[in-house]
């Protein structure tokens, strides 16, 4: 076992927990910004461009988990190899990773054909320059998907030996450059064209493309390629890749399956009037501040779950998650009391009409207690992932939120005309029943026995 990871085991397991979510809460932080600056910008040329920034980047966002989400997987290699005190493995899991990533980005090159085809149909009939502009938009930014997904592996890189400052750092370094960038190529600055809408995606694609450099830079700098090995190329044979698209590719999927579900849930509510869209629109930014803290907590407990597997230390595994999970919903129970507190002050300072304040109300005090499951959820989710298995926490997404969130919610509105209750009672029962499936998998103990080529 590594001297590091004796040391960490001297130190209370909240306080190890605590310790490695922080900079991951502000990493998640930049990443929520990055969609933010682009909008800002655009905002400043019409409302068309608006537009369809913000439609493009929905489509892209889901996209792009899903494969950044299979790189991502390399935490779960690495946490084992550092766990086990094996070094030299840590460098082999990062070249398997690389060399996923090699394979994912051949289908890059039909993304740009794939957008243009959902911006035809997802774009305004009568708007032919949102469709243009969000197809120039998404066409640019596809080819940022490479770049994503090798820091995602150097991000495992670090994470999995319990380094999450570094991927904090870089990730404002991306949000900085991106500020700047898009000040230049968006408005025209510094002699800088004014670019537009196409700025803005080559401003995001550029930042992207200064974190790839750092992010090399560590990977490949003296000490790492003393002490792990990473200088030497290693071309994964068809046996070792399968078994990281076998971890991988269900994390990726799994996010976007979830992502997809909810796109539908919103699709519903704004069936049910401007208003209602608006406030559930609204109520959803708050909502974003308590799953940052969550889902930073899960990516945490999926580092330390998989290294005390690869120490052979399975008890300090489970141990680790219920503490993880305790602290999730501390963290987002503090946060959803405000929701109770004062949900109206909160939406008052986005909206001013009142019939979008009190539908907003409504949602703000559903999602206060909906933060109890969302934290237990998100936080088993991350445990099982990082001991590998991430072909059933993708199984139990899919098959409850289409076989039975979706449904649900659209007769409860339909049928039963419950309207916004019962959207939201249908939300809940499906957080709250992937919660509970994710504990009795999770108590089963299935999850200790995986091998990991």
């Amino acid at each position: 076992m590594s001297i590091r990871l004796k040391n960490a085991q001297k130190t209370g397991l909240t306080r190890q927990i605590a310790l490695l979510a922080g900079p991951l809460v502000l990493q998640n932080l930049s990443q929520t910004l990055l969609g933010v600056v682009d909008t800002y910008f655009v905002s400043r040329i019409s409302t068309e461009a608006l537009a369809s920034v913000g439609l493009s980047s929905v489509m892209f966002f889901a996209v792009l988990m899903l494969f950044r989400g299979a790189a991502n997987s390399t935490v779960v290699f690495v946490g084992r190899a550092h766990g086990s005190g094996d070094a030299e493995r840590v460098g082999l899991a990062v070249w398997r990773s690389l060399n996923m990533v090699v394979w994912l980005s051949l289908l890059v090159v039909f993304l740009p054909s794939l957008f243009s085809g959902l911006m035809s149909v997802a774009a305004p009939s009568d708007s032919p320059a949102v469709r243009e502009m969000g197809t120039t938009y998404l066409s640019i930014r596809a080819f940022e998907i490479p770049l994503v997904m090798f820091s995602a592996v150097v991000w495992g890189f670090l994470v999995g030996r319990g380094n999450s400052r570094t991927p904090m750092i870089l990730a404002w370094i991306t949000v900085l450059s991106n500020i700047l960038l898009d000040w230049m190529l968006v408005l025209g600055n510094l002699g800088a064209p004014a670019l537009g809408v196409a700025g803005a995606a080559y401003a995001t694609l550029i930042a992207n493309g200064i974190n790839a450099a750092l992010s090399a830079w560590i990977l490949w700098s003296a000490e790492s390629r003393r002490e792990f090995g990473t200088g030497s190329a290693m071309r994964a044979s068809w046996a070792e890749l399968k078994a990281v698209l076998k971890v991988g590719l269900p994390m990726g999927a799994g996010d976007f399956i979830e992502i997809a579900s909810f796109s539908a849930f919103f699709a519903l509510l704004a069936r049910l009037g401007t208003d209602i869209l608006a406030a559930n629109q609204i109520a959803l930014q708050f909502l974003s501040v308590s799953f940052t803290f969550g889902i930073a907590v899960s990516m945490a407990t999926s580092s330390l779950v998989s290294q005390n597997l690869g120490a052979k230390r399975p008890e300090i595994a489970e141990k680790v998650t219920y503490r993880a999970v305790g602290l999730a919903m501390l963290g987002m129970g503090l946060i959803g009391l405000s929701y109770l507190i004062a949900p109206a002050r909160l939406m008052g300072i986005f909206s001013q009409e009142q019939s979008v304040i009190e539908a907003g109300v409504f949602v703000m005090r559903l999602i206060a207690f909906y933060q109890v499951f969302d934290a237990l959820g998100i936080v088993l989710a991350g445990a099982l992932n990082g001991a590998g298995d991430t072909t059933f926490t993708m199984a139990a997404r899919s098959i409850m939120a289409w076989g039975m969130f979706i449904p649900l919610v659209w007769l409860l509105i339909y049928h039963f005309d419950a309207g916004l209750a019962g959207a939201w009672a249908g939300a809940l029962l499906y957080l709250g029943g992937l919660a509970f499936v994710y504990l009795i998998r999770f108590r089963s103990g299935h999850w200790k026995t995986i091998e990991l080529a």
